[in-house]
């Protein structure tokens, strides 16, 4: 074997292999062990505190921690999904339910507030979604409101950062379920190149930002920040999140 092809023979091995690294990482824990990550406020006895759902590379990427901090620097404890480790292995309806419904009750308990804000990016936005609406009475009456950023038409119930996961049919469609929910205001924001964002499709039901930029929105955190903050102090100005 010659020189060129064995390098090429080696090349197109190290990218496999980093390919099934990636597919794998959420199993093997490389996005993160814990399944909640805890963003604490200075006020010791909030009023309000938030949930937020991760991306499906956790909050070790992208922009989730930096958003998740900043809604605590507000003053507003956050009780972080680590989605990649919540969603490792593929989840049924009622365990995502459950999820969701476990943390606002966590973070309702842990944090001593009486109302939440239900956050969610990219493929927590996604699970939030689909599960809000469902919620039980007795918790919804506790959500000042739900925040989507950059959600999709098309869910699943695994996390997979490589996205071959989301190649097949979807677990769940929240559209109209997301269109019936009028016990709390809901904010949607996603990248006006992206395509098969929910976003456009709610609304009239919803406060819908398109900001500049496909799905990552140019990994501009300080513009998501103050756009959702924006936002949230305009349909829940209890939450405290002025920008």
């Amino acid at each position: 074997m010659s020189r060129v092809r064995t390098r090429l023979a080696i090349g197109l091995f190290a990218l496999a292999a980093l390919g099934l690294t990636a597919l794998a990482a959420p199993m093997l824990g490389l996005l993160g062990t814990e399944p909640i990550v805890m963003f604490p406020a200075a006020e010791p006895h909030p009023r309000v505190a938030a949930v937020f759902l991760s991306g499906d590379m956790g909050f070790h990427f992208g922009m989730g921690e930096k958003v998740a901090a900043a809604v605590a620097a507000k003053g507003v404890p956050v009780v972080g999904v680590a989605s990649p480790v919540v969603f490792a292995t593929r989840r049924t309806r009622a365990e995502a339910d459950a999820v969701v419904a476990g943390a606002v009750r966590l973070a309702l308990a842990r944090t001593g507030a009486s109302r939440v804000v239900l956050m969610g990016q990219s493929y927590g936005a996604d699970i939030l979604a689909t599960t809000a609406p469902d919620l039980p009475p007795d918790l919804r009456a506790r959500v000042l409101a739900i925040d989507l950023t950059v959600p999709a038409h098309d869910v699943y119930f695994r996390a997979d950062p490589v996205g071959l996961a989301y190649l097949g049919k979807p677990d769940a469609h929240p559209l109209l379920a997301m269109r019936g929910v009028d016990w709390a205001p809901v904010v949607c924001v996603y990248g006006l190149e992206e395509k098969g964002s929910l976003c456009p499709s709610l609304a009239g039901r919803a406060r819908v930002i398109g900001l500049s930029g496909d799905h990552y929105l140019g990994h501009d955190a300080p513009r998501l920040i103050a756009t959702t903050f924006r936002a949230l102090d305009e349909v829940a100005p209890e939450a405290g999140l002025q920008p």
